[in-house]
């Protein structure tokens, strides 16, 4: 066993090793792919969050509802816009104020894998694991194939909430042993529940179910209450961030109940018995890419797993009962992973395996610190070779032209677990003075730096797609800088050179927060069904070429131009879009195109500003001034816009025809909207906010306001889970400080 080393004199240490180690290791992509952590998904969606929510603090508002975005508008129920969450708060502000975005992005992403890292050391720690292994584990974990590949450089949310449940367990699990004030626990938890990604709080709920299943089966009941009482706190408070996005989801691309598996993003078992390979492609399909297997190592874990090999069976059962926790997430996170790929709005449930990877790294540890035998046989040998070799053999089967590179990666960790063996054997290597578990780190160290080199030598990005969007703030913000009024723009991006000659005259997504003009198409994490066909509107932001002409015909219930209904004063349209030879994508949600389309002509009203071939520009000779406002009203009603926000419109009644009227709002129908003075109703033409205004209202005044559905129960029951949380921590210190006072007092007495 490799327990019996005591924690060093200088923990701090330890702690400084893991993360400038991780902090190197994070680096080794940017040799090969300077923008690595810079992808997808962040470049084109989190980044223009943190944008826009820095800017937003900073003139003192945090953003709930943004009518002028329209379907990527409802931050409330989208719920990953940072609301409740100080952390992503402060990320938002050093990202506006920061002029370079790829180098904020990286570093805040470095930083992040640090502190996952040192997380991870901390936690192994909790289960007295030698300084030595409890940096492998620090250093392997962040290191693990779906992070790296996957939410490092695109899904950074996912990132951010790896990177503290480490923090939640190492502190709930020192709250349980009365270590440690529970508060800590439920502050680490907080952080992962309002950061509103769905797997980080899912894998929060393991870790409490964990803790205290384990509680309960050693019947200890005080512990299991504290775990029980920071896990209803924490309950109460998903409530605020998630009941938003579900009470809206009905009327949202987000509305399927399905449970159905396609294999998209899925794992299966042929691929995890591949994850000790650094270089090994799993199958996965997905539309990111063409073929079945994932072209990265999405189900990477760490290549000395095989090392379980050598441990002493009769060990294992003597110790489970210490560790039934982490075997109780093991067993839910195993679970997950291997979910169909579509669980009502759930996707992808390989979005899991980082916290796989984290448990399995951990036991790895901690059963290699108590339960390791005495003297590993050739046979325990075998076995944990034998175990590469397969993965080795799975790897190659899975994508077999990818022999050499997986071929290397075995080699590499054979030959390590080689020497491990020879080492815990109680041999020593040549020039080793050190102790068992310090020879073992620094052989497990050493092949994980070589393994990381081969691995992004041979895989050098992200799976995923790259617009390549421009470093530089200062590009986005010149784009139609100088545009009045309300833009949408017409085509797609995607069609273009993804270069700065093409995000010089026109973004994509929340690209657009940069730039001053208001622009309709923008990321939607969540996006209304109606709008999104009436414009036929894809996630990124584009849009088919016939809405061009869909934009100039006359609506079935309103009578008015579809442009007049949405307020539209500017057009922006992608002529390259207009030439056919489209290929369906992901990124275009799967639309192909053969046959070219022409430009209409510039209808009355309107004027060309520009063109220069590629993308031209009109803009209306009388601007509507309506975006977000009164759009239209029934014969026989009129209606006198007074009052108009963000959340909230003002209307005087002038005249109401015989037995009532319509009137119809230049914003969506979202659940949450109120009115008095008359009554929401069914959308106008499918997608606009209408009101019943009643025969006998004329004079009066009528009151439109937006609430997220659910917000007044959510900060009810925020507030009931935060200050009973910070009431239980007062008491609990006032109650410690008269047990130590009364402690004191005796110890004098005596």
């Amino acid at each position: 066993m490799l327990d019996s080393e005591d924690a060093p004199a200088r923990p701090l240490l330890w702690v400084l090793i893991t993360a400038v180690s991780v902090l190197i290791l994070s680096l080794i992509p940017l040799i090969w792919t300077p923008r690595f952590y810079f992808w997808d998904d962040t470049e084109n969606g989190a980044y223009g969050v943190w944008y826009h929510l820095g800017e937003s603090l900073l003139s003192g508002t945090v953003p709930i509802l943004n009518p002028q975005v329209w379907s990527s508008g409802n931050y409330a129920a989208e719920g990953q816009w940072g609301t409740w969450n100080p952390l992503v708060m402060l990320i938002g502000v050093i990202v506006y104020l920061a002029p370079d975005a790829v180098v904020v992005t990286t570093s805040l992403k470095i930083a992040f894998l640090v502190i996952g890292g040192v997380g991870c050391y901390l936690l192994s720690r909790s289960f007295k694991v030698p300084p030595a292994l409890a940096l492998v584990a620090g250093v392997a974990s962040p290191l693990n194939g779906f992070t790296m590949f996957f939410d490092a450089p695109s899904w950074v949310t996912g990132q951010i909430a790896w990177s503290i449940v480490p923090y939640l367990w190492m502190l709930l699990k020192m709250a349980s042993e009365g270590r440690r004030n529970p508060l800590w626990a439920f502050l680490a938890g907080y952080l992962v529940v309002t950061i509103g990604y769905v797997a980080g709080t899912v894998a929060v709920g393991f870790v409490l179910l964990a803790v205290g299943v384990d509680a309960l089966l050693k019947r200890r009941w005080g512990t299991a209450w504290r775990t029980a009482a920071v896990g209803f706190g924490l309950v109460l408070v998903a409530v605020v961030v998630y009941l938003p996005g579900v009470l809206t989801a009905a009327v949202t691309t987000r509305s399927s109940t399905a449970i159905a598996n396609d294999d998209f993003m899925g794992v299966d078992l042929s691929g995890l018995l591949s994850s000790t390979i650094a270089t090994a492609y799993p199958m996965m399909p997905s539309w990111w890419w063409g073929g079945f297997s994932a072209p990265a190592p999405a189900l990477y874990i760490a290549w000395f797993l095989p090392l379980v090999a050598f441990l002493s069976w009769r060990r294992i059962r003597a110790y489970a009962p210490k560790i039934r926790d982490i075997l109780f997430f093991a067993a839910l996170s195993l679970m997950f992973v291997l979910l169909p790929s579509t669980v009502g709005p759930l996707r992808y449930p390989a979005r899991f395996m980082p916290y796989l990877a984290l448990v399995c790294i951990l036991l790895c540890v901690v059963l290699l610190s108590h339960a390791l035998a005495k003297h590993p046989s050739k046979l325990s040998l075998l076995g944990a070779t034998g175990a590469i070799a397969f993965g080795v053999y799975g790897g190659w089967a899975q994508y077999p032209d990818r022999y050499l590179a997986v071929f290397l990666a075995g080699v590499l960790a054979i030959a390590a677990i080689c020497v491990l063996w020879w080492r815990m054997r109680g041999n020593k290597l040549p020039l080793d003075k050190m102790s068992m578990a310090s020879s073992v780190a620094v052989v497990c160290l050493g092949v994980t730096l070589g393994t990381t080199l081969l691995q992004y030598r041979t895989t050098a990005v992200s799976p995923l797609s790259d617009s390549v969007v421009p470093a530089d703030t200062a590009v986005p913000k010149r784009v139609l800088a100088d545009v009045q009024g309300e833009v949408l723009v017409v085509g797609d991006p995607l069609d273009y050179p993804q270069d700065e000659s093409t995000w010089s005259r026109t973004l994509m997504a929340n690209t657009w927060y940069l730039s001053p003009a208001s622009v309709l198409n923008r990321y939607q994490l969540i996006g209304h069904t109606e709008y999104n066909k009436a414009l036929c509107l894809r996630y990124l932001g584009g849009t088919c070429v016939e809405l061009l002409d869909r934009l100039f015909e006359r609506r079935g219930e309103t009578g008015m131009l579809l442009a007049d209904e949405l307020g539209i004063d500017n057009i922006q349209i992608l002529k390259k879009s207009f030439a056919g030879n489209q290929r369906p994508t992901a990124s275009n949600n799967y639309v192909g195109r053969q046959d070219p389309v022409p430009v209409r002509s510039v209808p009355a009203g309107w004027r060309e500003v520009s063109d220069d071939g590629e993308i031209a520009l009109w803009s209306r000779d009388v601007p509507t001034g309506s975006s977000g406002g009164l759009v239209w009203t029934s014969p026989g009603t009129k209606l006198t816009e007074t009052g108009r926000t963000a959340t909230e419109v003002t209307l005087r009644v002038d005249q109401v025809a015989s037995g009532g009227g319509r009137a119809a709002l230049g914003r969506l129908p979202w659940p949450g909207y109120h009115a008095s003075g008359a009554d929401i109703t069914s959308p106008v033409d499918g997608f606009l906010l209408a009101l019943d205004v009643p025969e006998h209202a004329a004079g009066s005044t009528v009151s439109v306001s937006f609430t997220p559905p659910g917000w007044a129960a959510g900060v009810a029951l925020w507030c009931v889970g935060v200050g009973g949380m910070v009431l239980w921590t007062a008491c609990d210190l006032v109650a410690s400080r008269r047990r130590r006072g009364s402690t004191e007092k005796a110890s004098l007495a005596s």
